[in-house]
C-alpha cells in the first residue's frame, strides 16, 4: 500500500462526524456508513463522540476539533424540545470553533410541550454563526426549527440520510417466504402479542418466521434480551455485530414487520413490503414520503391483523426510489459546500484541485 506524505494529507479535508455514533443501535451507525461512502473518497473522516467534557482537558479538546476543516452533526432524533438533558455529543459547542453543518437532524415531535431551556440551549447553538446550513430529515423538523429557534441560515429538509447509502445485495433465499420481525425496548411486553398474533397466522400459512435484532454492541445486546419477551416457536433470531448482516437479513424477507424506523426505512429500500408497528411521528413521516401511509399501525390494536388477512401489503419499491434519489442529491449538495469551504480556507491548492467534488455516483447495492 502506498504511504501517505505530508503533501497528500495537506490536499485533503478533514471532516469530524458528531452525533448518536458508536453506541449499537443500527440507525444511527448506518449513518456512519453511509458518511464514509460519500465522504472517504475526497476527505479523511474523524468520530467527534466522547470529546471529554471536564474543563481541565478543554485544551487538548479544542486541539482536535481544531484540526477539522469541517463538523457534520446528524442525523437522527438530535433534538428533543421535552428533554432535559441534551448528549454531549449533539450539542457541543467546541464543535462550533469550526465549520459546523447540521444535518438530516429530526425534531421529536410525539409531544407538544417545550421546556424552555432546551430551546435556549439549541437556540444559542444553532444561530451561532459557525452554522453553515441545516437540514432536516423530515419538512415537521424543518417548520419546528423555522418557528422556534429562527436560525440565520436557510434551513432545508430531505429524505433520511440512510436512504443515499448502497446496502449490501441481498437474496431471497429458497423455500418458504420469511417474514421478519424487528422490535424495540418496550413498557410492556402486551405490546408484542399482536407480533405474535401476526408471526402465527403468517407461520399457519407456510411462512419462516425471522427475528431480526437492530442493534450491536451494548445496544444489540439489549435488544437481544428483550426480543426474548417475544415468543414464537421456532422462530429464527439473526442477531450479528456487523450491519451488513442485519440489512442482508432483511433484504431477504418477503414481508418485514418493524417497530424501528430504520428497519423500516432499509427494508423499503430492498423492495420489502414493510408495515411500521410503532406509529410515532418519524415512523409516519417516512411511511407517507412512500404512499404507505396507512400501514403504519398500534402494536395495540387488531390493525395488523386486518392488514394482514386483505393481503400481504405490494412493494413500495417504484415510491423508495424517487426518495432515494433525493437523499442522494443531498448528500452531493452537502460534500459539495464543505469542498468548496475546503477550497476557501486553501487558496493555494484550488488552482491544483477540482473545482467539483469528487463524490461516488449513487447507486443501490453492492
Amino acid at each position: 500500500m502506498a504511504s501517505v506524505t505530508l503533501a497528500d494529507a495537506a490536499r485533503t479535508p478533514r471532516i469530524g462526524v458528531a452525533g448518536s455514533f458508536g453506541r449499537g443501535n443500527y440507525g444511527d451507525e448506518l449513518y456512519v456508513k453511509n458518511y464514509e461512502y460519500w465522504f472517504s473518497p475526497w476527505a479523511k473522516l474523524f468520530l467527534m463522540s466522547g470529546l471529554p467534557q471536564q474543563t481541565y482537558l478543554s485544551k487538548l479538546k479544542n486541539e482536535f476539533v481544531d484540526m477539522m476543516d469541517a463538523i457534520v452533526l446528524g442525523g437522527g432524533d438530535l433534538l428533543c424540545p421535552y428533554r432535559e438533558k441534551i448528549d454531549h455529543d449533539f450539542i457541543n459547542r467546541s464543535y462550533l470553533r469550526r465549520p459546523v453543518h447540521v444535518a438530516g437532524i429530526g425534531v421529536e415531535l410525539n409531544r407538544k410541550d417545550i421546556l424552555p431551556n432546551v430551546l435556549e440551549r439549541w437556540t444559542r447553538f444553532l444561530t451561532d454563526e459557525n452554522i453553515r446550513s441545516i437540514s432536516n430529515r423530515d419538512a415537521g423538523s424543518a417548520a419546528w426549527i423555522r418557528e422556534h429557534v429562527q436560525p440565520k441560515v436557510k434551513v432545508t429538509d430531505h429524505p433520511d440520510m440512510v436512504l443515499a447509502l448502497p446496502l449490501p445485495k441481498a437474496v431471497k433465499p429458497d423455500g418458504a417466504p420469511i417474514v421478519g420481525l424487528t422490535t424495540r425496548h418496550i413498557k410492556h411486553e402486551k405490546e408484542y402479542r399482536i407480533m405474535e398474533r401476526a408471526a402465527a397466522y403468517l407461520s399457519a400459512q407456510g411462512w419462516k418466521v425471522r427475528h431480526i435484532i437492530g442493534g450491536v454492541g451494548g445496544h444489540g445486546a439489549k435488544d437481544f434480551e428483550n426480543s426474548k419477551l417475544l415468543r414464537h416457536e421456532g422462530k429464527e433470531v439473526v442477531y450479528s455485530e456487523n450491519l451488513n448482516d442485519i440489512s442482508r437479513a432483511l433484504g431477504e424477507c418477503s414481508l418485514v414487520l418493524s417497530m424501528k424506523l430504520h428497519t423500516t426505512i432499509v427494508s423499503a429500500m430492498y423492495g420489502v413490503p414493510t408495515i411500521s408497528v410503532n406509529p410515532v411521528v418519524k415512523a409516519k413521516a417516512f411511511m407517507r414520503s412512500i404512499g404507505c401511509e396507512e400501514l403504519t399501525v398500534s402494536p395495540m390494536t387488531d390493525d395488523l391483523m386486518d392488514i394482514l388477512k386483505a393481503g400481504i401489503p405490494s412493494s413500495p419499491w417504484e415510491h423508495v426510489q424517487p426518495v432515494k434519489e433525493q437523499a442522494a442529491a443531498y448528500m452531493k449538495r452537502l460534500s459539495q459546500n464543505i469542498w468548496d469551504e475546503f477550497l476557501e480556507q486553501h487558496p493555494d491548492l484550488a488552482a491544483s484541485l477540482p473545482k467539483e467534488v469528487p463524490v461516488p455516483e449513487r447507486k443501490d447495492f453492492f
